[in-house]
Parts: C-alpha cells; sequence; structure tokens
C-alpha cells in the first residue's frame, strides 16, 4: 500500500507504507509526528527532507571510518534532530517546550502489554 501526501505547491509525495520498517516504536513515532506535521501549515515536507537530507549528511561527515556501525547517529536520530530544529526555525516549539514534551513523553512509557515482539513494527 502507498501513501500519498500532497504538498501545497500540488505536488505528490508517494511514501511505501509497506516497506516502511521500524526497528522500536519511537522510530514510528518520529516518522508519524514529522510527516503529521508537515501536512499542515507549520512547514512542508520538501522542507522536513531537506533539514533530514543535512542532518545525515553532517552525520556522515562526522563519523570518523571504524568497524563500529553503532557508534554513528543512526538514521531516526537524524530524524528527530531533523524535527527539533525545523520546529526550532519555524518558531513552532521553543526548545522549553521541546524538552518539557520529551520528558513528559519519557516519564510516561506505554503500558507493558502481553504482545510478543515479531521484530520490527511495519507500517500497514
Amino acid at each position: 500500500m502507498k501513501g500519498v501526501m500532497k504538498t501545497p505547491a500540488s505536488a505528490e509525495t508517494v511514501i511505501d507504507v509497506e516497506a516502511t520498517v521500524f526497528a522500536e516504536p519511537w522510530q514510528a513515532r518520529a516518522f508519524a509526528i514529522a510527516l503529521t506535521l508537515s501536512g499542515g501549515k507549520g512547514f512542508s515536507w520538501d522542507e522536513f527532507r531537506t533539514r533530514l537530507i543535512a542532518e545525515i549528511a553532517q552525520s556522515d561527515a562526522v563519523r570518523e571510518p571504524r568497524d563500529d556501525a553503532d557508534a554513528s547517529p543512526k538514521y531516526y536520530e537524524c530524524w528527530l534532530a531533523a524535527l527539533e530544529k525545523i520546529l526550532l526555525e519555524k518558531a513552532l516549539l521553543d526548545g522549553e517546550k521541546i524538552e518539557d514534551r520529551a520528558a513528559a513523553i519519557a516519564a510516561s512509557p506505554p503500558a507493558p502489554t502481553k504482545a510478543q515482539s515479531r521484530g520490527p513494527i511495519r507500517i500497514a
């Protein structure tokens, strides 16, 4: 299943939601927040994508070549950094509000369930 998101310029961004897989629930949340907010009046998907590309490039530039792939920031950590920066740039939230909301989320993790993990989370 492919999701189609309309941007203000009437262009379409196609996101293959069946191919979108997350290793952790917070990654799915970061994706959903960026996607949802980019559909509003705050910023466009293209603006977010440009910021994300810059964050990934910065991450790649500071990473030293080594065998330990886990030493560099992960892809969805770049999503979070890009999201925070665009929220600040567009004055949608200030740094204190971002920190307050992150602390509130961290303080209230989802209730444990009896569901068994079957691997990465797939959006469908």
